[in-house]
């Protein structure tokens, strides 16, 4: 029988039933993951595809393996005695401009937020970087395209459950359509009535997170 990650029900229920092997309340394993308790509920609802980062963080305060969290315990570790596991706390560290481009590579999926007339908006792109801006296509006059709303906020984030380490580069900055003839050229062609848009940040932080392995593991 296979475990689906996705499933926020079962991540919801692993996370509550750590907690109470812990004796902690969702409050003070949001601050000490470093996020508001709506958010822990909006990350736990929408399970991993959503936040890995966020999950990776809440999995060292809980003393869980990432997958332990994200899918369940393996068959050969059910009988493991419940209780926390000498894990250390997250380590924070920044990332500064250079890494966070190196970091972004050529291309990769990210997401965009940005403020539309109906509230906030959350969506995941594929994006090119082109010099020291990033490129993504969206539908024309949709929710991502220039406009109304201010700056984007254009974030991406990795976790690796088995090194125990990730990373979230955020950049914010102003949208505009790419018009330039010989760009567009070397495009692909987006699908439909897509365009392409460019994202030119006038900000950009990174973060990375480790965290320490059980003793003797």
């Amino acid at each position: 029988m296979t475990t689906d990650h996705a499933a926020p029900t079962a991540l919801a229920r692993r996370f509550a039933d750590r907690l109470a092997d812990l004796g902690l309340t969702e409050a003070q394993a949001a601050a000490r993951a470093g996020m508001s308790t709506a958010y822990l509920h909006r990350v736990l609802e929408l399970g991993p595809d959503f936040d890995p980062l966020a999950l990776l963080r809440l999995a060292a305060v809980l003393g869980l393996e990432y997958e332990e969290l994200v899918a369940g315990r393996p068959a050969e570790r059910v009988s493991r005695p419940a209780g926390p596991v000498l894990v250390g706390p997250p380590v924070l560290g920044e990332l500064d401009v250079a890494e966070c481009w190196r970091r972004l590579g050529a291309n990769g999926l990210g997401r965009i937020a940005r403020t539309g007339p109906d509230g906030p908006v959350v969506r995941p792109v594929g994006y090119l970087v082109h010099g020291r801006t990033v490129l993504y296509r969206t539908a024309e006059h949709g929710p991502l395209a220039p406009g109304a709303g201010g700056d984007a906020a254009f974030e991406v984030d990795r976790a690796d459950g088995d090194l125990r380490e990730g990373w979230s580069v955020l950049m914010v900055g102003p949208l505009e359509y790419v018009t330039e003839p010989a760009l567009l050229a070397e495009l692909p062609r987006p699908a439909g009535h897509g365009r392409w848009v460019r994202l030119t940040p006038t900000t950009v932080t990174g973060r990375s997170i480790r965290t320490a392995a059980a003793p003797g593991s």
